[in-house]
């Protein structure tokens, strides 16, 4: 009888504990950036972002990933701001042979961004995102392009995340 006793007052405190906890994080004021409201300010600056054009596929693949992600109800009429990115993309060997061939490779790409202001052309805000994804390189030609291909959306995707959080953490400032 003691054994159940004990969880009894273990449950209970458990749930004491987590009481207190979100008593704690409402009083302090604590809203989560993401959480979409009507009036939330930071989702409306971000949807009147327009973003240029990126050379080669992974800037197409990064173009669209944050025009979903900054506008999801759709592009704005009339942007307020321009968003100017350029991509840098290096691979290395880690893995290397006696027969100096390697075997894996360290896809590296750099995202430089700018925010500028439509109407006056100002920049107000500059960024880097940075994105690290290996692959295996093995006898199979496809298969070795097949797995730099998807390290290269991986890595995309990653950087588009963020810039979002970025240009989110940016205009909370604000």
């Amino acid at each position: 009888m003691l054994y159940f006793r004990n969880k009894k007052t273990v449950i209970i405190k458990q749930i004491a504990a987590c009481f207190c906890l979100i008593i704690t994080i409402s009083s302090c004021g604590f809203t989560p950036v993401h959480h979409y409201r009507a009036g939330n300010v930071i989702q409306n600056q971000l949807a009147y972002i327009d973003v240029t054009p990126i050379a080669g596929r992974s800037g197409l693949l990064l173009h669209n990933r944050l025009t979903e992600k900054l506008s999801p109800l759709g592009v704005a009429d009339i942007p307020q701001y321009t968003l100017h990115i350029k991509l840098a993309t290096t691979t290395e060997s880690l893995l290397i042979q006696l027969d100096n061939s390697s075997t894996r490779k360290n896809l590296r790409i750099r995202a430089e961004f700018t925010l500028i202001n439509a109407s006056t052309g100002s920049t107000i805000y500059k960024g880097i995102a940075n994105s690290v994804a290996s692959y295996n390189v093995v006898s199979s030609e496809f298969a070795t392009i097949s797995a730099e291909k998807n390290s290269s959306e991986k890595a995309v995707r990653e950087i588009g995340e963020q810039v979002f959080d970025l240009l989110i953490i940016y205009f909370n400032k604000q």
